[in-house]
């Protein structure tokens, strides 16, 4: 399935290809992660930023709540410049970065692409359309996330997941553990645990050790009342 696509994602393809016209990104190397995997950790400094060859990143904004941590995300897919925000502050990273699923990035280095941007103005309002939308995006993002409760909360990132998967032999397989799992939702891992039972009574998902079966992708994602994803 492919990603959708919103108009800040569009904005940021666009970015990477007007960048890619000043920048050989194939001068930097790439490196795999393994999903789950942290790439970057709140507090850290940045000097590059990675521009995603494979796969999919997530970020995301831990506050401390009853359910335990609230997560905010912020996603890129294939393609797409990470954390280009970044470029305008040299502040300690306030998000972690994580591999949403196995990826294959380059380390862009920020003086590389300051570089790139100096005097040519096009290219800088296309950066400050794209970060004004990716703002817009997140703070919508981010008022319905807190609104959510357990159960749309865990849905929700199932199904995320889920639409990235690559069926093997007709199956779904979500390979986390609970914490993890737990963290991506925003919840604690007892409430996690209880929901996925839940799930797994009414046959939309499988527990196994160390991953979860999604049985139906179009059944999980009614419950949000998402697309049908077949």
């Amino acid at each position: 399935m492919q990603y959708d696509r919103t108009f800040s994602r569009r904005l940021n393809l666009d970015l990477v290809d007007a960048l890619g016209r000043r920048i050989d990104f194939n001068a930097f190397p790439s490196a795999g992660f393994a999903s789950g995997q942290a790439i970057l950790m709140t507090g850290d400094k940045v000097d590059r930023l990675p521009l995603v060859v494979e796969g999919s990143l997530d970020a995301v904004l831990r506050q401390m709540t009853d359910d335990g941590n609230t997560v905010v995300p912020v996603s890129w897919a294939n393609g797409e410049l990470a954390m280009t925000s970044m470029l305008f502050s040299r502040d300690p990273l306030g998000v972690d970065v994580v591999a949403a699923e196995d990826c294959r990035l380059r380390w862009i280095p920020m003086t590389t692409i300051e570089q790139a941007m100096h005097g040519d103005a096009d290219l800088l309002v296309l950066v400050v359309r794209f970060l004004a939308q990716r703002l817009r995006e997140v703070q919508d993002r981010e008022r319905a996330w807190l609104e959510r409760g357990v159960h749309e909360r865990v849905v929700a990132t199932l199904v995320r997941i889920a639409w990235a998967a690559t069926p093997e032999n007709g199956r779904v397989i979500v390979a986390t553990t609970h914490e993890n799992l737990a963290a991506r939702c925003g919840v604690s891992r007892s409430r996690l645990s209880g929901e996925l039972k839940r799930l797994e009574d009414r046959g939309l998902v499988n527990l196994g050790r160390g991953f979860i079966e999604v049985v139906d992708r179009a059944r999980l994602a009614a419950e949000m009342g998402g697309p049908k994803v077949g």
